[in-house]
């Protein structure tokens, strides 16, 4: 049973995963952060092979985590000043790490340098946020920026629509935000927190996913909402 850390502020998602036999971990309420940003699991936390990079203030979120994976905890106090709340928004496609490299925590980028990932900087702090990834080849993203940094690394990247995405207290979420990637026994589901057939691109983004071999669940009918992400692991 595959484990999943996602935001406990809208429940029917997480309740809809634990009916899909995935065992729930919670977000931690972070009032460093901006409103909107509180409970937001890929600010939280960002895992790598058999390692979790968590937040030195997700205490509780470390221990639960601490029973699958060795933890690291960040080097620097997150405050809601970006780009230093932003130390583990990263989109991890295979081996190829993506994100505002100077702002990225530093035991991330050690790991890294270790450990045969390749880092990519972007000027999207929000990089895992704007990123749905697909597969260890793969990402679907509005932002043009990664767009560009993505197709120089030979990922198949394809561009869609801003926005579309809800994020209550701001104007628009990301499609990153909205989404998670499951893999078990080699398969691949990528989850959409609401109902993906409400985007304009809809179609396009069915036809990518069924290109790389990814099946795709809303997890409700209604609009997509930026959630933080869910964090498969």
């Amino acid at each position: 049973m595959n484990k999943v850390v996602i935001s406990p502020e809208y429940p029917q998602f997480a309740d809809k995963l634990s009916q899909l036999g995935h065992h729930v971990i919670d977000s931690e309420n972070l009032p460093q952060l901006i409103p909107y940003e509180r409970m937001h699991a890929d600010m939280q936390c960002l895992i790598l092979d058999d390692t979790a990079f968590v937040l030195r203030e997700c205490t509780r979120l470390a221990e639960q985590l601490s029973r699958y994976y060795h933890i690291v905890l960040t080097e620097q106090e997150i405050n809601g000043k970006y780009p230093a709340n932003v130390s583990l928004n990263a989109a991890v496609v295979g081996k190829n790490v993506i994100a505002k490299l100077d702002s990225l925590d530093h035991n991330v980028r050690k790991y890294c340098e270790s450990h045969g990932y390749q880092l990519k900087h972007v000027n999207q702090g929000y990089t895992k946020c704007s990123c749905a990834i697909v597969s260890d080849n793969a990402l679907i993203t509005a932002d043009s920026g990664i767009y560009n940094a993505v197709v120089e690394l030979k990922i198949d990247v394809m561009k869609i629509e801003q926005g579309r995405v809800a994020l209550p207290g701001t104007g628009y979420g990301f499609i990153g935000g909205a989404s998670g990637l499951d893999i078990q026994n080699g398969k691949r589901i990528l989850y959409y927190a609401g109902d993906i057939t409400r985007h304009p691109d809809c179609d396009r983004i069915r036809e990518f996913c069924y290109k790389h071999d990814t099946r795709i669940i809303s997890l409700t009918d209604t609009e997509l909402t930026d959630i933080g992400g869910m964090v498969f692991c």
